[in-house]
């Protein structure tokens, strides 16, 4: 009865997607269509994944096509009846797609400011690249900026290699288990100063998110304007210039300030993305189509 409900379940859920897919008349969807489903266990989800081919091992060409999906916040209890390998391969597919649609909106900034000319720019753009300045805190309230000022916004406006962002949050966020993970879609252990979720025992705060894509995305700014990750975006500047693709394992070198392990840290996260051989997410691309959004649901 169980099999039934799941598949059931897949095919509501495919039927779904090809009929908005059907639905446009366009090759590119002018806004971005979503499907909210309701799922209630990691085999569930694991199933799904499944049954659309989103499975490495099963279907390596699916690396030239992820799924786009999203979650509207952390399940607070999948894991107490989930395998230790579902568990993981649940995580890193439902993350490689997660950070994959935030390179896509950074690579598009990109391509944008690679095409920003300071003596002939629209006041469109003048607008977008001040915004831009102050976002990625290169300058802030400035008239006017020098080629310098825009060569250092092109080094922070970048992807993160998703090997790389998928074993960061892995480990800092317990495989989306810890508490901070669950009451606030905390996937990346950035602290603050106000607000956030108290550490037991401590006075420290840890940042809290409306959604885990949220949380995403603070990581990338984190990673991209943050004094000590320096090193970190001159190297990844530096596999563009050589029109190599960056490369998560190399990239993790230049990160040891994430984490007051140094070193050891380093180690960790190069030591996980070889071992659960996580560079072939660093080459992967998505698939058009509609985004599924996942609604965790307590199971009945």
């Amino acid at each position: 009865m169980k099999q039934c409900k799941i598949r059931f379940f897949i095919a509501a859920v495919l039927s779904a997607a090809c009929l908005i897919i059907l639905m446009s008349s366009k090759a590119v969807l002018a806004k971005e269509k979503e499907i909210f489903v309701e799922v209630s266990g990691t085999e569930q989800l694991g199933e799904y994944f499944d049954s659309v081919g989103y499975n490495v091992a099963a279907n390596a060409d699916i690396l030239n096509a992820i799924p786009r999906f999203r979650f509207t916040h952390i399940p607070k209890n999948w894991e107490e009846d989930t395998s230790v390998p579902l568990k993981k391969s649940v995580f890193f597919r439902a993350g490689a797609s997660a950070i994959l649609q935030v390179n896509e909106s950074l690579i598009r900034d990109r391509q944008r400011l690679s095409n920003i000319k300071l003596n002939n720019m629209s006041q469109k753009d003048g607008k977008w690249l001040t915004q831009m300045m102050s976002t990625y805190k290169v300058t802030e309230n400035e008239e006017s900026f020098t080629d310098d000022q825009l060569k250092e916004l092109m080094v922070r406006v970048d992807a993160i290699p998703p090997s790389l962002a998928l074993v960061q949050s892995a480990i800092e966020s317990g495989w989306g288990s810890s508490r901070f993970a669950k009451e606030g879609n905390a996937m990346f252990g950035q602290w603050t100063t106000s607000g956030g979720i108290k550490a037991k025992g401590s006075d420290a705060r840890l940042a809290a998110f409306p959604d885990p894509r949220e949380s995403l995305n603070a990581y990338c700014l984190n990673l991209n304007t943050h004094p000590s990750y320096a090193q970190f975006r001159t190297a990844r500047a530096e596999m563009r210039k050589a029109n190599r693709p960056l490369d998560g394992a190399k990239l993790a070198e230049h990160l040891g300030s994430y984490s007051e392990k140094g070193e050891e840290y380093i180690e960790l996260v190069k030591g996980m993305i070889k071992r659960d051989r996580l560079e072939i997410a660093d080459s992967a691309q998505l698939a058009k189509g509609p985004v599924v959004v996942f609604r965790p649901v307590s199971k009945k």
